[in-house]
C-alpha cells in the first residue's frame, strides 16, 4: 500500500484514484486511467484529492471525480468544499467559491493539455481525454 503522504505524484494518483470517486460510482477501465492522470495533475498543482475514507471521518475537501453523463470514457472533475465550513457561509458565497474552484480546475487541466469539453463558466469541467485531439502527447513530469 502506498503512503498517501509520500511517494511521487504518479504513485499517489494511483492510490487516490479509486478513493476520489464520489457517491460510490463505478468507473470504466478508460475512466480509471483518466482518473489517475487527472489526479496526478491536481496533485502536481498542490490540490488534495477527495478521499472517501477520510470523508467518513468528516474530512471532505478535495478534487472528486464522477463519470460524465452519457460517456464511458469521460470524467467530471468536481471540487468538494468542506461541508462544515460551508454550513457557516451564505449560500451565494458557497456558490461563488465552488464556481471559482471549478474554473481553477479547468485552468489546471488545460495547462496539462487535457481534452476538456466546453461548458459554462464555473461548471465542473468534463475531461474527455489525456490529450487534446490533433495535438502531441502530454509531457510527463520527471
Amino acid at each position: 500500500m502506498v503512503d498517501p503522504r509520500g511517494g511521487d505524484h504518479r504513485a499517489q494518483a494511483r492510490y487516490f484514484a479509486p478513493l476520489a470517486v464520489l457517491d460510490s460510482e463505478t468507473l470504466t477501465e478508460r475512466q480509471e486511467e483518466l482518473a489517475r492522470a487527472v489526479l496526478e495533475a491536481m496533485l502536481l498543482a498542490g490540490l488534495p484529492a477527495y478521499n472517501a475514507e477520510a470523508a467518513a471521518d468528516g474530512e471532505e475537501t478535495g478534487v472528486g471525480l464522477t463519470p460524465a453523463p452519457g460517456s464511458s470514457c469521460a470524467l467530471r472533475v468536481v471540487w468538494q468544499q468542506d461541508a462544515t465550513a460551508t454550513a457557516h457561509l451564505p449560500t451565494d458565497l458557497c456558490h461563488a467559491q465552488q464556481a471559482a474552484m471549478h474554473q481553477a480546475l479547468r485552468t489546471i487541466l488545460a495547462a496539462h493539455r487535457f481534452w476538456i469539453e466546453d461548458g459554462p463558466l464555473g461548471a465542473a469541467p468534463i475531461v474527455r481525454g489525456i490529450t487534446r485531439p490533433g495535438r502531441g502527447a502530454r509531457p510527463r513530469p520527471e
